[in-house]
């Protein structure tokens, strides 16, 4: 990300909205891109230039979530940026209009990380049960008649962001909570 900012920086021309769509720890957009744009551009950022967060949710091959049946997060660093990326997004798309980037930026996270942590429990589960002679799938058909299961299956988590998000909010957490008791992820960051 550091890299393709300073490139960004170094073509970024005046009135640009420059939008990281990639998945990071909150504070990433506004706290390291933004610098890096200023830095290399020559530019103020909010004055010249603006930033926006908008993160991938799209899944190749999936014929049931398609492009018209979800929602893209949009947030922009002020109402008029976040304003025209919900209106050029949502030309090809539904928006969701997040407060503010760093609320965006976290919500990516936690729906990686989710995925990532419910997939794996699975695979687990999938091998105690494989070691006891239960079928997997007659298991999640018979916690599926429950309103509220979730259907997570074992399966291998795809996309290089997931199996790193975990990280990147325990460091951050670790930046900005010192004097709070953070073993609980610690404990996570150990396991992980």
């Amino acid at each position: 990300m550091e890299f393709a900012s300073k490139i960004v920086g170094q073509n970024l021309k005046k009135g640009a909205i420059v939008v990281l769509e990639s998945a990071f720890y909150p504070g990433v957009t506004e706290e390291i891109m933004g610098p890096i744009l200023e830095r290399e551009s020559g530019m103020k950022c909010g004055k010249d230039f603006f930033l926006g967060y908008s993160p991938e949710r799209t899944n190749p091959g999936d014929e049931v979530h398609t492009l018209p049946a979800i929602f893209k997060i949009v947030a922009g660093m002020d109402k008029q940026t976040l304003d025209t990326l919900s209106e050029l997004y949502g030309l090809v798309i539904n928006v969701y209009q997040a407060p503010d980037i760093k609320t965006a930026e976290a919500a990516k996270v936690i729906e990686n990380i989710q995925r990532d942590l419910n997939i794996a429990l699975m695979n687990e589960l999938s091998m105690i049960f494989a070691r006891l002679g239960i079928s997997m799938d007659e298991v999640l058909k018979a916690a599926g008649t429950k309103w509220n299961f979730h259907q997570y299956r074992p399966g291998l988590v795809g996309g290089h962001c997931i199996p790193v998000d975990p990280y990147y909010l325990v460091k951050k957490a670790k930046e900005e909570v010192q004097g709070y008791n953070l073993s609980c992820l610690s404990r996570w960051s150990d396991f992980r």
